[in-house]
């Protein structure tokens, strides 16, 4: 017997199966949001949770790169002409596995100790979901966002940089501004406008909100000994956004469609950069400068 659930973020589905061994799953409440009738119609994915004695059962392939620079670690193995995909919370080895089909439709996500399930769902949820949601104008991004005067206003920057920090300035700064998400928010194109979502996934900061809002505008923080904001070029915009998003970097298809989709976004949303302290008058600034 398995579990079934059906989910929307950013008005794309997926599923998530579960084994009998996981009937009630307290990690699964970021998700509740977003859940959905599961009416019979087709999802863009599903994911299954197996659990196996030994992750060197369906280790498979050589390894071709490990990415991030943090936690989680995101493993790439290849055999013959397939990937094949692991994450881990160090370097030293993999903590889960997952075995995709060729389009990402299905997949199979393999952990061998039960603590690792909420780790391994969420990392193999976010991956299928950027891969599978690219060609439809739909980025998830790396990136804090917040609320206010109805808009949603995006914070980018490698991580260390002050997203979170940033974000929390305009929550104390700024009336009227909430939190929409963290870590990880999708931006949606629909009907030629630019919209941001939020999403099950918010790092370290619980923030599962499922709304929509129009996007507003996108600032790349730096920091500075001094606050200082200025609006960026077509060029320089696409710079800042394009490494924030999620996708198969080796795959020429996935590119394509990220590259085409970031033209899209920076024709239609102001993209600034912000050096910054950790201060209110950097968050004053900021929302300033870029709700014009």
């Amino acid at each position: 017997m398995v579990f079934s659930f059906k989910y929307s973020v950013a008005g794309h589905s997926f599923r998530l199966v579960l084994p009998e061994s996981f009937p009630s799953c307290s990690w699964l409440s970021p998700y509740e949001p977003f859940r959905c009738e599961d009416d019979g119609r087709s999802s863009l994915f599903t994911l299954k949770l197996e659990s196996v004695d030994s992750l060197a059962d369906v280790l498979k392939g050589e390894v071709v790169e490990i990415f991030n620079d943090e936690a989680p670690y995101l493993w790439v193995f290849r055999e013959d002409d397939r990937y094949i995909f692991a994450f881990s919370y160090s370097r030293n080895h993999p903590d889960c596995m997952l075995v995709a089909s060729d389009d990402y439709s299905e997949a199979v996500i393999y952990i061998d100790k039960v603590r690792y399930a909420e780790f391994a769902v969420s990392n193999a949820a976010m991956l299928l979901y950027a891969f599978r949601t690219l060609p439809h104008d739909t980025l998830l991004v790396h990136a804090s966002v917040v609320k206010c005067d109805g808009c949603g206003y995006m914070f980018l920057g490698r991580s260390g940089t002050g997203k979170s920090t940033h974000s929390r300035l305009w929550l104390e700064s700024v009336e009227g501004t909430s939190l929409l998400n963290d870590d990880n928010p999708v931006i949606r194109i629909i009907g030629g406008e630019v919209h941001v979502f939020g999403s099950p996934w918010s790092g370290k900061t619980p923030c599962y909100i499922n709304e929509e809002l129009p996007l507003q505008a996108v600032v790349r923080l730096s920091q500075a000994p001094s606050n200082k904001v200025s609006r960026l070029g077509k060029l320089q915009s696409y710079a800042s956004l394009m490494p924030a998003c999620s996708c198969a970097r080796w795959d020429r298809a996935s590119m394509d469609n990220l590259h085409k989709t970031v033209e899209k976004v920076i024709s239609k949303v102001g993209c600034w950069h912000l050096d910054c302290l950790p201060d209110h008058e950097a968050a004053g600034l900021c929302y300033k400068s870029v709700k014009r």
